[in-house]
């Protein structure tokens, strides 16, 4: 299958100036519209003048393409550029091609090793990020003929290490997770009584928490918000959506095809989320008459109070609403489980609401995706993640009775349900039900529940073991390796747990029969999961 890739086409190409003569101007400034990153102008013009013009020009007019065609978010034309300065160095140190039309593999591969061996701009996972907006910006002149394409041009998987060194906090824990909204419940009291003590700007910043909480948002579709986002909910009447904007790629396998685009996309909040939301527009309304056309549908205005731009009307933008959790978590002093300062972001809260509508839903990885608007590959390598409250649940605390049900007769035998995996005391109001007159399906959370049962008869053995080979499945087939060690880890339980309370011959003789010949119920399951990957 053909490695997908991003194919940015400006709708109207800027030409690209050759090497630059007397009557040519040049410039190698690029203006940009407001974006969370607070950058308004790219100036390469410092590397003029060393050899490589027609790179810098280029390259230039290359992210102005990327802006006037609205292909590529501003902010990530902001990482482009910041690429560009260490390929730029590179072409006037190494003495590669001094203009683009002379690029070949060879000079890419020296890049790649020049960034390797000189750290630049340190780990491996940067150095990853600098080469791939670098192809970014190259991949735009190849779609607009500055470079000739041609089949191996750029390196395969030239740091392939990388995604296993990429380890991004993990999601909040329960404990972290209940101090922060305490922290956050305390500001927003203080917001509406008015006692309220800190900036304008940390005033915003505690809406943006608590909002990024309620929705998964990112930092970028959370601070790009428009003040008319709140849209009737189609089915709930006491659910709203939250529009934002998220740039992502129309994935398609012909190239010519393939663009950036800004979509849509709809994240349902409650409506405790909507009344804070609103709080939050009331709040901003008064600076919308003054603010300046670009300005006036943005929802995080506010007046800044430093003494070097006392009351100038501002939008928070990311590296603000970094520095403002920062002071929010000092302010709280709250506190990780491992003893320091809490490590906060929007991210993090993203990877924490994932992993609760992943509990929620029974581990249904599909709907999980739909309801934050990615893909599941994108959510089983990128958000869900094991916690140690999983870990550590991940012991039969159930109850093995190989006696006493087996030889309990008439009205002296207790009630047992049969379940997928074993047997329930009570599905509907046992350890772990939802007690809201469903029965419980959470499979993978009967192990740690003090409701389930297993009877060491060849029926109960056969569906634990069904359910053991489901698993054994899964673990190959996910993506992320800490789901495929949770997986095996509920299996080396259960391994252990038959083996201790039933006759060894019947627990192997049931695991391999169903290995053979699995209960209906997981079969058909892992069928429906593969129909759905495909689709």
């Amino acid at each position: 299958m053909a490695r997908q890739r991003k194919l940015f086409k400006a709708a109207d190409p800027v030409g690209i100036v050759g090497h630059p003569d007397a009557t040519q101007s040049v410039s190698a400034e690029v203006a940009l519209p407001r974006n969370p990153t607070g950058t308004l102008k790219i100036d390469l013009s410092k590397w003029l003048g060393n050899g490589i013009d027609e790179w810098v020009v280029g390259c230039s007019q290359q992210l102005r393409a990327f802006v006037e065609a609205k292909t590529v978010a501003p902010s990530s034309v902001v990482s482009y550029a910041k690429a560009l300065n260490y390929f730029f160095e590179y072409l006037v140190n190494d003495g590669a091609p001094d203009n683009p039309a002379g690029l070949e593999r060879t000079h890419l591969d020296q890049y790649v090793s020049w960034l390797k061996v000189g750290q630049r701009p340190g780990g491996e996972v940067s150095q990853k990020n600098v080469y791939s907006h670098t192809k970014s910006v190259l991949q735009g002149l190849i779609d607009r003929r500055v470079i000739e394409e041609h089949d191996g041009l750029f390196p395969a998987n030239p740091f392939p290490s990388s995604k296993a060194n990429k380890k991004g906090k993990a999601s909040l824990s329960q404990a972290e997770r209940v101090m922060l909204a305490d922290a956050l419940r305390s500001d927003v009291v203080a917001l509406h009584n008015g006692t309220f003590g800190a900036s304008n700007g940390e005033a915003l910043t505690v809406y943006a928490l608590a909002i990024a909480m309620r929705t998964g948002l990112n930092t970028t579709p959370l601070l790009e918000l428009k003040r008319d986002c709140l849209k009737p909910h189609p089915f709930m009447p006491r659910m709203r959506l939250i529009e934002a904007f998220k740039g992502r790629g129309n994935a398609t396998q012909v190239k010519a095809l393939r663009y950036t685009r800004s979509i849509g996309m709809p994240t349902s909040i409650p409506m405790d989320g909507v009344a804070l939301f609103e709080h939050l527009l009331k709040r901003t309304e008064p600076l919308v008459a003054i603010a300046p056309p670009e300005l006036k549908d943005n929802v995080w205005l506010y007046q800044a109070q430093a003494r070097s731009n006392l009351g100038k009307l501002t939008r928070l933008e990311g590296t603000v609403l970094g520095y403002n959790i920062a002071g929010f978590v000092r302010r709280h002093g709250l506190l990780g489980d491992d003893g320091r300062p809490l490590a906060l972001n929007t991210s993090r809260l993203r990877k924490t609401m994932e992993n609760r509508l992943w509990r929620l839903s029974n581990g249904d990885l599909f709907t999980v995706a739909a309801i934050m608007g990615h893909d599941p590959k994108v959510a089983d390598q990128s958000y869900l993640s094991v916690t140690d409250e999983m870990r550590s649940n991940a012991v039969i605390v159930g109850e093995a009775l190989p006696d006493t049900y087996r030889t309990a007769k008439g009205a002296t035998q207790p009630p047992l349900e049969r379940t997928p995996t074993g047997r329930c005391k009570d599905s509907l109001q046992g350890d772990r039900a939802p007690k809201d007159g469903t029965h419980c399906t959470d499979f993978l959370s009967c192990f740690s529940c003090r409701s389930y049962a297993v009877i060491g008869t060849s029926e109960d053995l056969h569906r634990l073991f069904s359910f053991y080979w489901f698993l054994e499945a899964e673990s190959k087939n996910t993506r992320s390796r800490e789901w495929a060690e949770y997986f095996t880890l509920i299996r080396t339980q259960i391994d252990q747990f038959t083996l201790d309370k039933f006759d060894e011959d019947l627990v192997i003789q049931a695991r391999e029969v169903a290995r053979r010949a699995p209960l209906k119920f997981w079969s058909q399951y892992r069928h429906a999961i593969s129909r759905s990957a495909r689709a």
